[in-house]
């Protein structure tokens, strides 16, 4: 019989974890101390599985986590905490923990989860091996999240931190990529060495090469000394490669040599050059689309794309929101030497309805603003103009908007290499299959209301769904 231990000092939750895993045919084990949760997993009837609490009396949950991976890696400890927040979820993960669970816990899930790890037992060993490198000195604070995309984007940067490998992170511009990137290399054994960032498209073409892997006196007009370029500078560092999907081909064939051989040349130079840095790369662009168009080398997509992070849009996370907005809030205090209190409930409701389309960044751009035109220490509605209200303010209308993407789509593609490309068809698929995700997301799938939504016949909505493969997303 597989024993399941809780630790928790909530009575409540404790008898509720108890009844239910008698209803399922566990052995439950009970603590609600840190020292009594030890005195139970050094005895002979050791748990299998531990539930434990991040807040408890005296001993807190992290601090017991790491004494319990001492005592016995081959256990699977689940960390729950009714305050889900990046550091604890940071550290419970890098301290090998198998799951991170926030309050209320749904008991269905419990037993899912436990289902799990019985069955994937050699699996997980991979995973609940302790860190060599021990719990990171301090989790970075810039990325705020409760909900639960956020925790999982959480957990992975405490499993990748402690794991050299190269990441690949995407998402729309403006959702935090490289604050994701900056807490890999802040949680992780090269935290003490350079974190260097490199923006490909922000750099000119006839320049990024020089800026990233140096350049020989003489090499070219100007160069009156040897430079060191970015993955030089990284050392044993990391290198964070944004918007890598603006690389030039050229480019993308050398930094897949870094990647198979660990090694460069300077621009103008024929001495190798071994680079020891860890990559972490982003993009806001679909990179294995960019493949099938020829725009991006499939086997540097590939050698990229080991570990992917994808970060969700925050449109797609609401949640998050009020707690976004404390934050950004708290930050401005500072800089600003202000004492704001939050936003009025009209405002916040403005906000959280907001569609997002700059993301975090034009969230964390409005609260500032707001605070420079404010003088009160509560924030009103009216200092949030979103988009809509600009555009209407101008009369301006997002058909306008609609047809410009048209025709930047068109110049994009007009010269496309495929020789089968249809621009017509594309535009149209890429249009099609946008109105068709909004709507079933507003109608919560209900494929009988979205058709009714688009004017478009039931069994010709399913037909699309079908083609588009929306299904499986």
């Amino acid at each position: 019989m597989t024993n399941v231990l809780v630790v928790d000092d909530e009575k409540m939750i404790r008898y509720a974890f108890e009844q239910f895993l008698k209803d399922e045919g566990y052995e439950p084990l009970i603590a609600s101390t840190a020292e009594d949760a030890l005195s139970i997993i050094k005895g002979n009837n050791a748990p299998d599985i531990i539930f434990l609490d991040y807040r408890l009396p005296g001993k807190d949950g992290l601090e017991l986590l790491e004494e319990i991976r001492v005592i016995n890696t081959e256990i699977s400890v689940v960390f729950m905490t009714a305050f889900g927040a990046m550091d604890v979820a940071v550290k419970a993960m890098h301290a090998g923990a198998y799951e991170y669970l926030v309050k209320p816990l749904d008991l269905d899930k419990i037993g899912t989860l436990i289902k799990r790890i019985r069955e994937n037992k050699k699996s997980l060993d991979k995973f609940t091996q302790s860190s060599e490198i021990g719990l990171p000195r301090s989790a970075p604070d810039q990325i705020v999240g409760t909900g639960p995309s956020m925790n999982e984007i959480f957990k992975m940067i405490g499993i990748l931190s402690g794991q050299d490998v190269t990441v690949l992170i995407t998402g729309e511009s403006g959702v935090g990529k490289e604050l994701v990137a900056r807490a890999i290399h802040t949680n992780g054994p090269r935290r003490n060495a350079p974190f260097i960032a490199v923006n490909c498209g922000a750099v000119p073409e006839n320049l990024i090469e020089s800026e990233m892997f140096g350049y020989e006196k003489g090499a070219f007009t100007g160069a009156d000394r040897q430079k060191q370029g970015k993955f030089e500078a990284a050392g044993n560092g990391t290198i964070f490669l944004d918007e890598i999907g603006e690389l030039q081909m050229s480019l993308q064939v050398k930094l897949l040599r870094v990647l198979q051989e660990q090694s460069f040349e300077r621009v103008g130079g024929n001495d190798s050059i071994a680079s020891n840095a860890r990559i972490i790369a982003a993009s806001n662009k679909d990179l294995l689309l960019e493949t099938k168009n020829n725009r991006f080398r499939k086997d540097l997509f590939y050698r990229l794309h080991l570990v992917n992070i994808q970060i969700p849009p925050l449109r797609e996370r609401r949640e998050d929101i009020p707690s976004l907005i404390d934050h950004f809030i708290r930050v401005s205090n500072i800089d600003m030497n202000r004492n704001v209190r939050g936003v009025t409930e009209k405002a916040m409701e403005k906000l959280k309805s907001w569609y997002w389309p700059g993301n975090v960044r034009e969230l964390e751009n409005m609260i500032k603003r707001a605070m420079v035109l404010c003088r009160d220490d509560v924030l009103p509605d009216y200092l949030f103009e979103t988009d809509i209200e600009l555009l209407n303010k101008n009369n301006h209308s997002y058909e306008d908007d609609l047809a410009r993407a048209i025709e930047q789509y068109f110049v994009m593609h007009k010269d496309s290499p495929d020789p089968n490309g249809n621009i017509y068809d594309s535009a149209t698929a890429v249009m099609e299959k946008t109105l068709i995700k909004e709507a079933l997301k507003v109608t919560g799938g209900n494929q009988m209301h979205a058709a009714r939504v688009l004017g478009m016949n039931r069994s010709t909505l399913r037909k699309k769904i079908s083609n588009y493969s929306l299904q499986e997303e």
